[in-house]
């Protein structure tokens, strides 16, 4: 009944419980009938008992391959399940890569006593395992593995990569005790032990190759439409994240072209407070709305909302999301523009938040990888034309040529070296609270630097290494924990599986060619936005307007500061007179070099994030 209750808790809706075969099993109801959430039972097929989160975006053509009842373009989990089942007793450990969607799922056989948990690849929903002391618990959410008497430590060596900018190791997860089902992986427990099979590699996939320019433009085209549209399905009143870049808008576009005619699609915008200084870097705009609402002007049935998150901040939605994840990713404080989106999408009733999250690293992806290829492969006017027109860059032609393509290829031990030499920052030390000698004595700093900080210093494993990094488990509790937070689901067609496989296999001409970035999402663009944000080469800068929001709680931040900095759990972690510096010598405007501006927007705000994540998870109150 604990397990149960922790899975509802704050979803407002009801979980079943039973015991089966020597196991308890529990699973959230999509209602709130306390009659029929008495009767649940767990789904049964074959031998198996299937508890099932996520969805199948193929569901129809599985069904019709296993001759099995197609669950509904909006089917309830126990129908998924039972679809799940049969594939897996059909087709073995070969079922996941047939089925295309974004789901975890718990598999029992009570009479071999064999379990499995699997997670889909790219993105699932999390699925956390504590396996010790001849037991066996695992969950969606870890609230519930503590609901059954695991003690709730925070995993030292897991808070303190994080907060390193590390992701760290696929199952080490924010408790002691407490790991992740990694993405596109099994685990499987039986009377001998555990086994782990990853069935999908990203560094496996096959390369596409078509015979010309237009054939690779319909096939995005196509691939984007089919992925948006298995998002839509079963959905009534959808919403979207917007920015005003390339990403987000050819989802709308796609998502536009398939809902009804007279139907409408609810547009979601952060933008800066209108008392903004106006300052961005070199490279960045810092204002969405201007192209949103130039872009929403060739799509009339776009509804657009803009919020500017006026008197909120870093910490906005924080203390739910401790509880809702259970974890502090760091940058997690960087999503706290979102919660008014979210709260805006649930006041208009929408059913479906569609986002983008996932196109810098498919079909917009920079090419920057293709610096060091094209001096590799001897492609020299494909190299020249690249560093002629390297963005914002505004380094010498050679200093360009050294940087991008040369160094790349340095061993970690000489790359780090060169770059003390010429006295370039390390900026992930910078905008990491952490004291010094912990991040030293933790083993977090060689982590750190055995990982590869930072990724874009490698060669041609550059586009898969970043995409690699970008979706752990960290992003996928974030999401889980919008879900949770405000009851709609999220779902983002450029992490559709079949999307994003064909253009992790592209050539590097559709991403980086004659010296233009992010080739083929602008080719894809044409027609569908205006012009000028098609060929925009800045980059829209989230949170520019983090002076004003900062100034604003100085003296609340600085008082909050001088309390968790009495804690000596806290003090020998964090660098709480470094913070408290940048709070007293705070500058008059955004405009200060990118060391000041990354201890201030970045570590101050982490610091009290991470400490009272700390203080959520311990049960202390200061």
């Amino acid at each position: 009944m604990l397990l149960a209750q922790s899975l509802a808790a704050g979803s407002g809706r009801l979980a079943g419980a039973r015991a089966i075969g020597g196991c308890n099993v529990a699973a959230l109801l999509p209602h709130a009938d306390q009659r029929r959430s008495r009767a649940w039972q767990p789904v049964t097929v074959g031998p198996l008992v299937v508890l099932f989160a996520g969805h199948i975006d193929n569901a129809r053509e599985i069904a019709g391959a296993l001759d099995g009842e197609y669950p509904g373009d909006l089917p309830d989990p126990a129908k998924l399940a039972r679809l799940y089942g049969q594939a897996r007793l059909t087709w073995g450990d070969g079922a996941d890569l047939r089925l295309i969607g974004e789901y975890a799922a718990i598999l029992f056989d009570p009479a071999a006593q064999v379990l499995r948990l699997i997670r889909s690849p790219l993105r699932a929903p999390p699925l956390h395992v504590h396996a010790r002391g001849g037991r066996i618990i695992a969950a969606s959410v870890p609230r519930a593995i503590f609901a059954c008497g695991v003690p709730q430590r925070i995993n030292e060596a897991k808070f303190a990569d994080n907060a390193l900018f590390n992701p760290g190791d696929h199952r080490q997860g924010w408790f002691e005790g407490v790991d992740y089902v990694p993405l596109g992986t099994e685990l499987r427990f039986d009377p001998a032990g555990m086994r782990a099979r990853r069935y999908h590699d990203l560094y496996s996939l096959p390369k596409v190759r078509l015979g010309s320019d237009a054939e690779y433009l319909e096939a995005a085209h196509s691939l984007l439409a089919e992925a948006t549209r298995a998002a839509l399905r079963g959905r009534q009143r959808p919403a979207i994240m917007l920015s005003g870049g390339l990403d987000s808008p050819q989802v709308a576009a796609k998502a536009l072209a398939e809902m009804p005619a007279g139907g409408s699609l609810h547009a979601f915008t952060f933008t800066v407070e209108p008392a903004w200084d106006g300052h961005v870097s070199a490279g960045q705009f810092g204002d969405e709305r201007p192209n949103v609402e130039a872009f929403a002007a060739l799509h009339p049935r776009l509804v657009t909302h803009f919020e500017d998150n006026a008197g909120s901040g870093f910490d906005a939605g924080l203390a739910e999301m401790f509880f809702a994840t259970g974890s502090a990713t760091i940058n997690q404080s960087n999503f706290s523009h979102f919660h008014a989106l979210w709260r805006g999408a649930r006041t208009a009733g929408c059913d479906v938040v569609l986002g983008a999250d996932y196109g810098n690293f498919t079909f917009s992806a920079e090419g920057g990888w293709g610096f060091p290829e094209y001096l590799l492969r001897g492609r020299w006017r494909q190299l020249y034309r690249a560093l002629c027109h390297a963005g914002a860059d505004g380094r010498s032609l050679l200093r360009r040529f050294l940087a991008l393509s040369v160094l790349p290829f340095f061993p970690a031990p000489l790359w780090h070296w060169q770059r003390q030499l010429r006295g370039q920052p390390d900026v992930f030390a910078i905008a990491s609270p952490l004291r010094a000698d912990y991040a030293k004595a933790s083993g977090a700093r060689d982590r750190a630097r055995r990982a590869g900080q930072p990724v874009r210093r490698w060669p041609e494993l550059g586009r898969w290494r970043e995409f690699e990094l970008f979706q752990r488990n960290d992003h996928c509790d974030v999401m889980h924990g919008f879900e949770q937070i405000y009851g709609i689901p999220q779902r983002d067609p450029t992490a559709y599986r079949p999307f994003v496989e064909f253009c992790l296999g592209l050539p590097t001409d559709l991403f980086l060619r004659d010296g233009q970035t992010r080739w083929l999402a602008r080719e894809m663009a044409r027609g569908i936005m205006p012009e000028a944000q098609r060929l925009e080469t800045r980059h829209g800068r989230h949170g520019a307007d983090w002076h004003l929001k900062l100034t604003r709680r100085r003296a609340e931040l600085l008082a909050e500061v001088e309390r968790l900095a009495e804690s000596e759990r806290l003090s020998a972690m964090i660098d709480f007179p470094r913070i408290r510096r940048a709070l007293e010598d705070w500058p008059k405007s955004g405009a200060v070099p990118v060391e000041e501006r990354l201890l201030r927007e970045a570590a101050v705000p982490r610091a009290i994030m991470l400490a009272r994540y700390v203080n959520h998870i311990e049960g202390r109150n200061q």
